[in-house]
């Protein structure tokens, strides 16, 4: 990634980020659930049947229920010759398990941008659930990302189920620590 790419990226995020603290939560998360609310960085192993690539993103849930998530490999994406966006959608806690493991579900959504090769702009949607661990920092997400016409509602909880094909994608993270206070 070169300068004016990182540049861009960091203010399509800060807007972003800006943008959804001036939006009402739809819930605030609570109690031990709030323990998953953080910064990640994580490696994407994707599948795409049989073709695999891998690549790194950050991953932000907010405590008001946001998720949003720059990939590494938005220029020359490993899956796919189509440009992407920085994603941003939604998460939840779905229970909180005995020795403390938080389950959760994140929905993103970005857009892929039209290319020379005829690819027209669609919209990418990627539904994960999985698991963080409070007590080592790490997060597992499956999951499954398609990619829908620019018309399609997107947005709703069916939308992979109107796909006409997905992807396999593992997320395995990490919460990005601060150091000591000096």
């Amino acid at each position: 990634m070169n300068a004016v790419s990182i540049a861009k990226t960091t203010a399509v995020v800060l807007a972003s980020a800006a943008l959804l603290g001036s939006l009402p939560a739809r819930a605030e998360i609570e109690g031990e659930c709030s323990k998953a609310v953080g910064t990640f960085l994580t490696k994407n192993d994707l599948d795409n049947n049989g073709r695999a690539g891998t690549s790194r993103s950050l991953l932000v849930l907010t405590n008001g229920g946001h998720a949003l998530r720059v990939d590494s490999d938005q220029k020359a994406a490993t899956m796919d010759l189509r440009s992407f966006g920085d994603s941003v959608g939604a998460w939840r806690c779905d229970g909180i398990d005995d020795d403390g493991t938080i389950r959760l579900t994140v929905s993103t959504l970005d857009f892929t941008y039209p290319n020379a090769e005829g690819y027209p702009g669609q919209i990418g949607r990627i539904d994960a659930t999985g698991t963080y661990k409070p007590t080592t920092g790490t997060m597992v997400l499956d999951g499954k990302l398609a990619f829908l016409s620019m018309g399609s509602d997107a947005q709703e909880a069916n939308a992979l189920s109107k796909a006409s094909s997905t992807i396999s994608v593992k997320f395995t993270a990490q919460r990005i620590e601060l150091p000591k206070t000096p």
